[in-house]
């Protein structure tokens, strides 16, 4: 099942025949895409460095959630190109899977809440209880009489939205992504909540690029700096 997940978000690679990296930084130049309808986004150049924390903000429609798309491949552009780099600056090609992607809905899976944060690798399991306390996911777990092996329903929904945000976040922590794109990815957690879930994430080596629509003074301050799009 994870193959199937990662294969899902990658472009079609010959693996064999290219040696992929996992990316930690990207920058973007004359980057656009036109949509069916006729539209067009263009961004403005972009350059994210290793273990920079970026909030990402700009009005509706004015292509946050495209460029993480963009990024992870799963938009290809009109015109212009990302680059993607390792933690010494080199330019690589990148293993897009390895990329931590928050989507505003997260994907979670008929399986148990431990399973959906390792992804089925038995040698993650380690990390599951650290990667709990980070996202602020344990005071949900202790609810569930099963804890962390409770297994999730998709039909009865029997996590919420915001337990569903934790779970992928954790997801993130544990697999130890390098670089982590998220999507509104807080949106259905409370706000003092995701203040502490940020505050530990940014403490992180990780780079990590947020969108965000509604954040006040203190979630902004605790980035390294703004990238705001406009139409």
């Amino acid at each position: 099942m994870r193959k199937q997940i990662l294969q899902a978000r990658k472009k079609i690679i010959d693996e064999k025949s290219v040696d992929l990296k996992q990316p930690v930084a990207f920058s973007t130049k004359g980057l656009a895409i036109k949509f069916k309808n006729g539209e067009e986004v263009a961004f403005p150049d972009i350059q994210v460095n290793a273990g920079e924390k970026v909030l990402l903000t700009g009005d509706s429609g004015s292509g946050k959630s495209t460029l993480f798309k963009l990024i992870l491949g799963e938009e290809k552009a009109t015109r212009g190109e990302i680059e993607y780099f390792d933690e010494s600056g080199k330019v690589v090609k990148p293993d897009l899977a390895e990329i931590g992607y928050l989507p505003q809905s997260p994907v979670l899976f008929p399986a148990t809440i431990a399973e959906n944060i390792t992804m089925f690798y038995d040698k993650l399991e380690q990390f599951v209880s650290g990667a709990i306390n980070d996202v602020q996911l344990a005071s949900d777990i202790s609810k569930f009489p099963d804890g962390i092996e409770t297994e999730i329903d998709l039909n009865k929904l029997n996590v919420s939205g915001g337990q569903r945000q934790k779970i992928v976040l954790a997801r993130s922590k544990v697999h130890d992504s390098k670089l982590i794109l998220i999507d509104e990815g807080t949106s259905a957690i409370d706000q003092a909540a995701t203040m502490r879930i940020l505050k530990r994430l940014v403490k992180t080596d990780a780079t990590i690029v947020f969108i965000a629509h509604n954040f006040n003074d203190e979630m902004q301050k605790i980035f390294d700096h703004e990238i705001c799009l406009t139409r």
